[in-house]
């Protein structure tokens, strides 16, 4: 109490003053003299007219509050319409794949790929799709554009696919116009692959579409698999023939599996009789 006592006495003059104030505005609201009225409407239409004139000016924390808000805002927005541009992309895949699946003449399982390596020298992906899904061992992988490899490991429900970029992969193949037979490999340079043992005098021209081919027993025949970019020569025997793929495998996000396995009484044929020329 003695605090609050020296605290009042420190500021006497102030708080007198402060009372005064109020009072004698208390005692001009009440006065009804017509001096004091007319004084009264002045003061109330100076103040409105300042208040009218400062009213332009934003309040600060309520812009910043406002910016905020628009901001959140945006950022739902930009979510969602990535979202809806997503969800259209994925429509459209989806579409082209079930189209391209009621065309095949070979049942398909369509899978989701879940991972994938492509700065190796053998690449390869891995799909959602296993033994519990007749997915196994040996079965083509294709695309609407193309042939993507085979399967070579196999789970209950995941499956890795070796693709055409993996050097350990030989794919016997054709060249649609001319019919001239080759093997495709990949030689771990670039995003290029390369048809392989196909003599000099053959026909071949830079925009020839590459096929399966009819002599494979792991792929169907007639899967496009690239054309033709470049066309030289090795030596004095053999083309150097550069294939751009029709798959784009930094883009790829679904695959089909053919249900379709070699034939194992040709495989074993050819296996014993190579065999017996070493």
């Amino acid at each position: 109490m003695k605090i609050l006592f020296t605290y009042i006495g420190n500021f006497k003059e102030y708080l007198i003053f402060s009372a005064l104030i109020v009072i004698s505005i208390i005692l001009i609201f009440q006065n009804q003299n017509i001096q004091i009225r007319f004084l009264r409407a002045a003061a109330v239409a100076v103040i409105g007219t300042v208040q009218d004139s400062f009213s332009f000016i934003p309040n600060y924390f309520k812009l910043e509050d406002e910016n905020k808000t628009l901001r959140e805002t945006n950022l739902n927005l930009s979510v969602e319409l990535s979202k809806l541009k997503e969800a259209k992309l994925e429509n459209i895949r989806l579409r082209e794949m079930l189209q391209f699946k009621m065309s095949m003449p070979i049942k398909t399982v369509s899978a989701k790929i879940i991972g994938k390596t492509l700065i190796q020298t053998r690449n390869n992906i891995t799909i959602d799709r296993g033994t519990s899904d007749s997915v196994f061992s040996g079965m083509p992988v294709i695309t609407d554009k193309g042939l993507v490899g085979k399967v070579v490991a196999t789970s209950s429900s995941y499956s890795i696919v070796q693709i055409l970029l993996n050097k350990d992969l030989k794919v016997s193949s054709k060249n649609q116009r001319s019919r001239v037979d080759g093997i495709i490999s990949w030689d771990g340079e670039n995003n290029r692959i390369q048809m392989k043992n196909v003599s000099k005098s053959a026909d071949v021209l830079v925009g020839d579409v590459i096929i399966t081919s009819d002599y494979s027993n792991t792929f169907p025949p007639g899967i496009p698999i690239g054309y033709t970019v470049e066309v030289g020569t090795v030596d004095n025997l053999f083309k150097k023939i550069e294939i751009e793929p029709f798959v784009n495998f930094e883009t790829l996000e679904e695959v089909f599996v053919l249900t379709y396995l070699p034939d194992e009484e040709r495989k074993e044929l050819e296996k014993k009789y190579t065999k017996k020329l070493k």
